[in-house]
C-alpha cells in the first residue's frame, strides 16, 4: 500500500508542481525508472557523454544536456585542457611545457562552459544539494576511466577555509567522494582499500575567490594558503587531489606542491570541469 500512496504522491506533486530545467527554467518530463529503457541503477560501465544523458535527465532539459560539453582527446598529457584542433594525439601544452606543474595530470569529465557552470553554481550557491549525487557518480565514472584503481592510494579533496564552510555548509567537493566505495560497492567495484581523508589539508588563509582573477593573480592568491594537518596519512601515498573546477591550475599545484614537500609519492588531479 505504501508503494502505491508513494507513486500517487509523486503523480500529484509532479502535477501540481512539474519539474523545471535548474538552467533554462523549461518544464521536463523526468524519465521513469524502468521506462523508456531508462534506469536509475548505477551503472559506471556508461562513456562519460552517456552517463551525463542518464544523470542529469532528471535535472535538466535535454537541449541544455545537449550543451554539456564532454573533455576528449586531443588533449593535454598533462593538465588535460582540450585543444581546440580536433585532430592529433594527446600531447603537453604550451603551458606545462614552459612551466611544469607539480601534479602528474589532471583530468576531468566536462568543459567548464554556461551550462555546466550553472549547474555547479545550483550546487554551490544555491542549496541544490540533490546534484551531490548525479556528480559524485560521474566523477567516478572520470576516475574509473582515467585511473587504474589500484594506482592510487589516498583521496584528498581540495579544503574550504572555515569561515567560507561555515556560510555555505559544507565542503562541495567532500560530498561528492565521501560516498565513492558505496556507489562502487553497487557494481562490485571493490574501492575498500582507497582511503577518504577529509581533514589532510586545512586551508589557513581566507584568499579571496578566484573567479575573475588572472593566471598570475590566482597563483599570489592562493600561495601559502593550505597546511597538512596529518603527514602520516600521505608519507609515499600516490594522492588523488579532488576540486569542482579546474582553471589555472593554481590551486592543484599549490596543493599537490605542499603534499610532495611532505612525502607523497605523486599527486594527481581529479574535478569535475575544466576551463578552456
Amino acid at each position: 500500500m505504501s508503494k502505491i500512496v508513494k507513486k500517487l504522491y509523486k503523480i500529484v506533486n509532479e502535477t501540481v508542481f512539474p519539474p523545471k530545467c535548474l538552467v533554462c527554467r523549461s518544464f521536463i518530463d523526468p524519465p521513469q525508472s524502468e521506462e523508456n529503457g531508462y534506469s536509475s541503477a548505477v551503472d559506471l560501465s556508461l562513456n562519460i557523454q552517456s552517463q551525463v544523458e542518464r544523470l542529469f535527465a532528471k535535472y535538466l532539459c535535454w537541449n541544455c544536456i545537449g550543451g554539456l560539453v564532454v573533455v576528449e582527446s586531443p588533449l593535454c598529457s598533462c593538465c588535460g585542457l582540450p585543444f581546440e584542433s580536433r585532430q592529433g594525439i594527446d600531447h603537453r601544452c604550451g603551458d606545462c611545457s614552459a612551466s611544469p606543474k607539480k601534479f602528474r595530470i589532471a583530468r576531468a569529465p566536462l568543459v567548464y562552459e554556461q551550462i555546466f557552470t550553472e549547474v555547479i553554481h545550483c550546487y554551490k550557491y544555491k542549496g541544490k544539494i540533490q546534484l551531490a549525487r548525479p556528480l559524485a557518480e560521474l566523477l567516478l565514472t572520470a576516475f574509473k576511466l582515467f585511473w587504474d584503481k589500484d594506482s592510487i592510494d589516498v583521496v584528498v579533496p581540495v579544503p574550504l577555509h572555515l569561515k567560507r564552510l561555515r556560510k555555505r555548509g559544507f565542503n562541495q567537493v567532500y560530498l561528492l567522494i565521501r560516498n565513492w566505495q558505496t556507489i562502487a560497492g553497487q557494481v562490485d567495484l571493490d574501492l575498500s582499500d582507497l582511503q577518504i581523508e577529509r581533514d589532510v589539508i586545512v586551508r589557513n588563509v581566507s584568499t579571496v575567490p578566484q573567479t575573475g582573477l588572472g593566471r598570475r593573480q590566482r597563483a599570489a592568491n592562493i600561495k601559502e594558503a593550505f597546511e597538512l594537518v596529518d603527514e602520516a596519512k600521505i608519507i609515499d601515498k600516490r594522492i588523488l587531489l579532488v576540486d569542482d573546477v579546474y582553471t589555472t591550475g593554481a590551486t592543484a599545484d599549490e596543493c599537490a606542491c605542499l603534499l610532495l614537500h611532505h612525502g607523497a609519492a605523486h599527486v594527481d588531479v581529479l574535478s569535475l570541469a575544466r576551463a578552456v
